[in-house]
């Protein structure tokens, strides 16, 4: 008989992946991947997904598993919302992370001003409890809705065939007005959100628990937001490594116990084993491919239809040819900041000789990383303890640019974590945990040996 494999359904903003795990072999036994569509609405600050179109993506992923599975783990994108109805089903789309409805004017203030205005707490665009006080604003709200959750609470609900009461603190957080430590939402902020002097909303489950079986009977765990399930799944030394991921957005993620993070920081529940303080930036790889898009539209107005692959292949190049020493200074903060969505990227330290393709490259990868060091300095104490960089991502994957740009920043070894999916990876060690086959030190031993992090 075949020994079982332990899920993770990884639900990203661009693809949905599936990860098998084979605990015995200690190898990826199967991994595939579907593309999670964007719905255009014609609506510049809408950025939204079909969670309908999601749900039977999962499924046809799990049925393509032919394998007795142990457990399932759901992970993935954050704070979006959607609406269900009474049976479960949604009955609105995924108003994704990148959505941007609370900072679109409703009267003389947008909904982020007036929620800041009534309670005093300022929530980023993007955050779940902003966009449903948004969408109350702007009369978005299904009429047939009963609740509103995120995609990963909606997945896993929909598997174990029930609407869930409880999330991950991991999943908590990203709603926003949580506080990681008494694992709580702020009252007034719920009452003023909801608007019917509601006062409660998704109840903290306990790290690694059951949310319930599939009708086939398997054990699905409570979902967790792949910040922490990739910082499971790819550091081993928890307190002196950090994690940086360099994907569509950036992040430095540093383990401690302490609670005691920098206003520039978030802290986040880490699993019950302590906090994660981390800096999240807006665009990372992103930056990098507003670049590339710049690039082809100039290739294109000399009549060179060249394709991302060859644009991407030429930017490497120049950058790795570039010898002046004047370097341009690229602020890549060119979708703003999650404390202020508003701000703008900038090029400084241009002269008459250095304005070339080579050092606009560059100096792009060099404010990518220096965006993320930034948080490095702000978090002290923490990082002292630091003695190497993972690193993640398909920009550090498949761009040494971004390998040696880290090197030359940190100042100490970056290590590449090797694996396609790293909280796909994290979500089914979890669920692992979650059914008693493996312990947290286990799982420390198997990502040292898997991976070298």
């Amino acid at each position: 008989m075949e020994k079982p494999v332990h899920v993770s359904i990884d639900i990203g903003t661009t693809n949905i992946t599936l990860l098998a795990l084979d605990l015995k072999e200690r190898r990826v036994d199967s991994y595939s991947s579907v593309p999670n569509q964007r719905v255009q609405t014609g609506e510049s600050f809408a950025y939204i997904q079909d969670p309908l179109e999601i749900e039977k993506s999962v499924r046809s992923l799990l049925s393509s598993i032919h394998r007795p599975i142990a457990s399932i783990c759901v992970t993935g994108q954050v704070h979006g919302i959607l609406y269900y109805k009474a049976d479960g089903e949604a009955v609105s789309p995924l108003y994704t992370w990148l959505d941007q409805r609370g900072m679109v004017p409703v009267g003389s203030m947008n909904s982020q001003e007036a929620l800041y205005d009534e309670t005093g707490v300022l929530l980023p665009a993007g955050y779940g409890l902003l966009t449903h006080y948004a969408n109350r604003g702007l009369h978005s709200v299904p009429s047939e809705a009963i609740g509103f959750c995120g995609i990963l609470e909606y997945i896993t609900g929909r598997l174990v065939g029930k609407i869930l009461t409880e999330s991950d603190p991991s999943c908590l957080g990203p709603y926003g007005a949580f506080d990681p430590v008494s694992l709580q939402f702020d009252r007034t902020v719920l009452k003023a959100v909801f608007g019917d002097g509601r006062e409660t909303f998704l109840d903290a489950a306990r790290p690694f628990s059951i949310a319930g079986h599939t009708a086939e009977g398997i054990p699905v765990a409570y979902a967790v937001g792949d910040n922490q399930a990739g910082f499971f799944g790819m550091v081993s030394d928890w307190n002196r490594s950090a994690l940086i991921s360099i994907g569509t957005s950036g992040q430095v993620s540093l383990f401690s116990k302490s609670n005691c993070c920098p206003g520039s920081m978030e802290l986040r529940p880490f699993l019950g084993e302590g906090y994660l303080h981390v800096g999240a930036t807006l665009a990372a790889g992103k930056a990098y491919e507003t670049v590339k898009q710049f690039l082809i539209s100039v290739l294109r107005s000399a009549g060179n239809p060249a394709d991302d692959e060859q644009v991407f292949a030429l930017m490497k190049e120049a950058a790795s040819k570039e010898t002046s020493q004047e370097r341009l200074m690229v602020d890549t903060r060119f979708a703003g900041t999650r404390q202020n969505p508003t701000l703008r990227g900038s090029i400084h330290n241009i002269g008459l000789d250095n304005f070339t393709l080579g050092n606009l490259v560059r100096g792009t990868v060099e404010g990518i990383i220096e965006e993320l060091y930034s948080f490095s300095r702000e978090a002290g104490a923490i990082f002292a303890s630091v003695e190497q960089i993972v690193a993640t991502g398909s920009s550090v994957r498949k761009n040494v640019l971004f390998s040696a740009a880290l090197n030359q920043r940190f100042g100490m070894p970056t290590v590449i974590a090797e694996i396609e999916d790293g909280a796909g990876f994290g979500a089914a060690l979890i669920g692992a945990v979650a059914t008693g086959a493996l312990s947290v030190e286990d799982v420390k031993t198997i990502v040292h040996d898997m991976l070298g992090t």
